[in-house]
């Protein structure tokens, strides 16, 4: 291959120009007033450095970036564990009451049934249609016995309400991870951005299923739009108003569905983390 020299000359004029700034940059730290022209500076030193990164990387013989993964940012070890969780097995929600378990973290529950046409897309996907965590009783807790059952007293109570429904608990399985004390939430929230499960009321569609009843003195609040779906809790029947009508609700999935397919396979799923 032939020698390119007008890239050798680029090259060693850039050289030059790095040498230079380098000098420059040895005085930045004396006091300086000049308030706009540290500004100027931010602003184009920040451009500068996009730019010195992707040259960097263009013309490396070795590709390289950024860390994906790095323990002093919550949300990388929320994506560290995400990759461990969703390649753990479902579980069937109807028989959670066979194998208590111990220890707090997250929960994800995944709709795979034919009776909620709403619901179709999600059938054989990785998209869960709720995701959740659960604090445990031991807010310093190192081993899972400290946390206590706090995930499965969670899955419990979905499990009960669900079953107070039309749905069928057969319809429906979950994964669930104990972790450590204090990355609940973080985790929680990383999950509820990647999957955006339609249950969660952070999406506004179809929210309400931990509700846990409303108190005599506020039955005058509207029906949350999940009992309006799945009628059959007794507290949410005595409600007057609903906050949406079902077919708003089934509109708004639909919709959602469109703008963020569901993710059909865990190759799919790997690439989107990979992404994050």
């Amino acid at each position: 291959m032939p020698k390119n020299h007008k890239f050798d000359s680029d090259i060693d004029e850039i050289l030059k120009q790095i040498g230079t700034l380098r000098r420059s940059l040895g005085g930045i730290f004396r006091e300086n007033d000049s308030a706009p022209k540290i500004t100027t500076f931010v602003e184009q030193s920040g451009k500068l450095i996009a730019e010195l990164q992707l040259a960097r990387e263009t013309v490396s013989p070795i590709r390289f970036g950024p860390i994906g993964i790095t323990l002093g940012r919550s949300d990388s070890i929320a994506k560290f564990f995400a990759f461990s969780f969703v390649n753990t097995p479902k579980k069937k929600l109807g028989e959670l009451s066979l194998f208590p378990f111990f220890g707090s973290g997250v929960y994800a529950l995944y709709y795979h049934g034919k009776s909620e046409r709403a619901y179709q897309p999600l059938c054989a996907t990785e998209t869960p249609i709720y995701v959740g965590k659960a604090d445990p009783k031991d807010s310093h807790a190192e081993t899972v016995e400290n946390q206590g059952p706090a995930i499965f007293k969670r899955l419990m109570e979905h499990a009960k309400n669900i079953g107070k429904t039309t749905l069928d608990l057969e319809d429906f399985s979950y994964r669930s991870a104990a972790i450590q004390t204090g990355m609940q939430s973080s985790v929680e929230e990383f999950m509820i951005r990647l999957f955006r499960p339609i249950w969660n009321k952070e999406v506004k569609i179809c929210f309400g299923i931990g509700k846990h009843g409303d108190s005599s003195k506020t039955r005058a609040n509207k029906r949350s739009p999940w009992d309006t779906m799945h009628p059959g809790r007794h507290w949410a029947a005595s409600t007057s108003k609903n906050q949406m009508e079902r077919g708003e609700i089934e509109a708004r999935i639909a919709d959602h569905f469109k703008e963020n397919p569901t993710i059909k396979n865990k190759d799919d799923l790997y690439q989107m983390l990979s992404l994050e």
